[in-house]
């Protein structure tokens, strides 16, 4: 003993009593040379042993995989602890005890525990040298007794808080006694194979590598059931103390390690010495392996699914519906997390947005986001999600999803152009205007005047042409949409009324882009940098509202749907390790606009491919679409769609879109236009060019599915017809969280 105080030896003397009797080493006990007051101590200190409440060990942490549609592998997600107060994810592959190579498990007992097969519920000469130490005041030592170091490894990987990372190192007997106690309940649990495999599994071996799979993958390249004999000497040699011992920064200290270990196979009968001399001849031999060390959506295999990938993993964050989920993901792991991406819609999108606009100053020198979002029609699954940014973090990376609203990660919304003219559109069909219904217009004339919901008087305003070719006098309402004429639809709006317009889009799942309402103040009234509600924008119909692509999505697919909304939603299911399904969220699809009227939506936005803002654009199947073009080309959508997927398009520049970033004239409105691939630069980016090439491109080869015919409308709406108009949707089933 190091220090000579009477009391500290009385102290120590029962600590390792009571250890002892923990152990159920009575006999043990009974030979201590122990009397009076040491007695005493040792009968107190065995009690308070043997009652010690500890906690059970927590699940160690898994990684979790986030799968498509197919059960392909998009990404890993590994929870780890706490270390310097933020979370440190960590990238571990559990095997099983068959999976480790013999020499390996001969490796970590003959130097780790060399008496593991043979000693009982703990190892009474490692424990009491443990406490021995620790006892004196000269610090914790840790048990040589795999059990214990086991304990300690797991009470560290499963911590959540930085608090409890800090109680599983403290260098106290408190924290000893508890390891000590925890470890002989595993010891309980577990057979000696399970406790030396959980070892194993936990162990650190240097470099962000924990577990033997992964430190075999790490510095060999190969898997833990492949090991070598001096492969597995070197790495039995790491685990006592990984930074000195690690073999790319110090190979000469690794190596005298790896061969201490060869020795101490020698000396506990796993190895010949013939057999060991030869092992040492040989140099470490590493062949570091490109295991990642970053994990997640910014991992190499993400690569092209990585905002799709944000995009789950925010979701799972914010929603309520996944809390106990994500309340796993982040502490345990090992979930299976089945997503709505398809492989084949993610891969057109992604390579779509990449070749209208790439990364590079040739074909987009204003550097433009070209995004894309794809749902599936009357399910709400999120099929696709593109960006035309590297994802990920620092310089020439980009992490923002500007395809998704802000909780989700994404931006501040996009203006949408004359694609938010779908709203009115439905409006005017649910209030029984036939195609043919006209209105008499001027390009430059003032529309309006218009009414808020609270009954407020909205000042007109001065409304100019800009996709369409501005035509004046009497326009058809079928010939006003395909050619996208504003000064019919701003005057179309006022008198289907611009309230009931609002709530059109409301209905139809559109939020603004951090969420509120469309019919909330965004801000404090009166200030520069507040926006009034909706509902008294009297250019809503051309979309001066901002809000994301994939409520724009989810819009359009209810009229694919013919009619039905359903949330947006990109999980299907999520099961935990032991196969349990966790709750998720629901699309809750639901009749919002009568079928008839979709339908009549349909029929319109076809003409925009034949004779509309988009003629020529097709995919060799039904389809229809809507352009969009804000204010000198601040902005440019198209939403384009068949019965089976549809698809919102939005380019703009993300730095400064309604500056010096606009797309008008060169370079900034250039793009790589399709079909031709030539790369042009217009006098102004408009809906039909960059967004609709890339609409283009990825619809020619997304899952789309044996081509089916839209529906076609009721007679009502064509000319020359005398029959009564559709009935009026039901209201809305009330429902939360949208």
């Amino acid at each position: 003993m190091l220090r000579t105080d009477r009391h500290a030896g009385v102290k120590t003397i029962g600590l390792l009593a009571a250890i002892t009797v923990g152990a159920g080493l009575l006999t043990a006990v009974a030979a201590m040379p122990v009397v009076g007051v040491v007695g005493i101590a040792t009968r107190d200190a065995a009690k308070t042993f043997n009652n010690l409440p500890v906690a059970g060990l927590g699940q160690v942490p898994a990684r979790s995989e986030l799968l498509d549609t197919s059960g392909h592998l998009i990404a890993y997600y590994y929870p780890g602890p706490y270390y310097q107060g933020q979370p440190h994810p960590i990238y571990r592959i559990p095997v099983t005890y068959n999976q480790i190579a013999p020499v390996m498990r001969a490796a970590i007992v003959a130097i780790e525990d060399w008496r593991y097969w043979q000693h009982g519920a703990l190892d009474p000469i490692g424990t009491l040298r443990a406490l021995v130490t620790t006892a004196s005041g000269s610090g914790t030592q840790g048990g040589s007794d795999l059990a214990q170091q086991y304990v300690k490894n797991a009470c560290i990987l499963t911590a959540t808080t930085p608090a409890q990372v800090t109680e599983c190192s403290a260098r106290n007997v408190s924290r000893k006694l508890k390891e000590l106690r925890a470890a002989a309940n595993v010891e309980r649990e577990m057979t000696r194979p399970q406790i030396l495999t959980a070892y194993l599994n936990a162990a650190y071996f240097e470099n962000e590598a924990y577990g033997i799979e992964v430190a075999s993958q790490y510095y060999f390249s190969t898997s833990a059931s492949h090991l070598s004999l001096p492969q597995a000497a070197m790495l039995a040699g790491l685990v006592e103390n990984p930074a000195k011992y690690d073999p790319v920064t110090n190979p000469d200290n690794a190596t005298i390690r790896r061969n201490e270990v060869l020795d101490a196979m020698v000396t506990h009968g796993y190895l010949t010495r013939a057999a060991a001399a030869a092992a040492k001849r040989q140099g470490l031999g590493l062949r570091l392996s490109t295991v990642p060390l970053q994990t997640g959506c910014i991992s190499p295999g993400a690569r092209l699914d990585a905002f799709f990938c944000d995009y789950v993993l925010a979701v799972m964050a914010h929603d309520a519906a996944y809390r106990k989920a994500y309340a796993e993901l982040t502490s345990v792991g090992g979930l299976k997390i089945y997503t709505t991406m398809n492989a084949t819609d993610q891969k057109a999108a992604e390579a779509a947005v990449n070749y209208v606009l790439p990364d590079n100053s040739y074909a987009n020198p204003n550097h433009d986001v070209d995004t894309e979002v794809m749902i599936q029609p009357g399910k709400g699954y999120v099929r696709a999600i593109a960006v035309d940014r590297p994802y990920g973090f620092g310089r020439g990376y980009d992490s923002i999803d500007y395809a998704v609203n802000a909780a989700y990660d994404g931006g501040a919304g996009v203006q949408t152009g004359s694609s938010s003219k779908l709203f009115t559109l439905v409006t005017a069909l649910e209030q029984g205007l036939p195609f043919s219904f006209s209105l008499k217009v001027k390009n430059g004339m003032y529309a309006g005047p218009y009414t808020s919901c609270s009954g407020q008087y909205v000042n007109p305003f001065q409304v100019f042409n800009a996709d369409g070719s501005g035509e004046n006098g009497n326009i058809p309402l079928y010939y006003g949409t395909v050619q996208s004429i504003n000064a019919f639809y701003a005057s179309l709006e006022a008198k289907v009324g611009l309230c009931n317009v609002v709530k059109t889009a409301i209905k139809m799942g559109v939020t603004r882009a951090d969420g509120t309402s469309l019919l909330d103040w965004v801000g404090k009234p009166g200030l520069s940098t507040s926006q009034p509600p909706a509902d008294e924008v009297s250019s809503f119909t051309l979309g001066a509202v901002n809000v994301s692509p994939m409520s724009m999505a989810a819009a359009y697919a209810t009229v694919a749907a013919r009619g039905i909304y359903c949330h947006p939603i990109a999980i299907l299911k999520i099961s935990d390790a032991a196969g349990n399904q966790l709750p998720v969220e629901s699309a809750n699809c639901h009749q919002v606009i009568p079928q008839g009227v979709a339908d009549a939506v349909n029929f319109v936005l076809q003409g925009v491919l034949v004779d509309g803002t988009a003629g020529g654009r097709g995919i060799g199947r039904p389809a229809a679409a809507k352009t969009g073009t804000a204010n000198h080309g601040y902005y440019a959508a198209f939403a384009g769609y068949t019965p089976t997927l549809v698809a919102y398009v939005s380019v703009f520049n993300p730095f400064n879109p309604t500056g010096a970033g606009a797309m008008y004239g060169c370079p900034q409105a250039t793009y790589r236009a399709y079909p031709g691939g030539y790369v042009t630069c217009p006098y102004q980016m408009y809906g039909n060019m960059a967004p609709g090439s890339t609409w283009e491109y990825s619809f020619l080869r997304a899952d789309l599915g044996p081509p089916l015919n839209f529906f076609y409308p009721p007679a009502y709406f064509l000319p020359g017809t005398g029959e009564a108009p559709p009935a009026p949707a039901p209201p809305p089933k009330k429902h939360h969280g949208h």
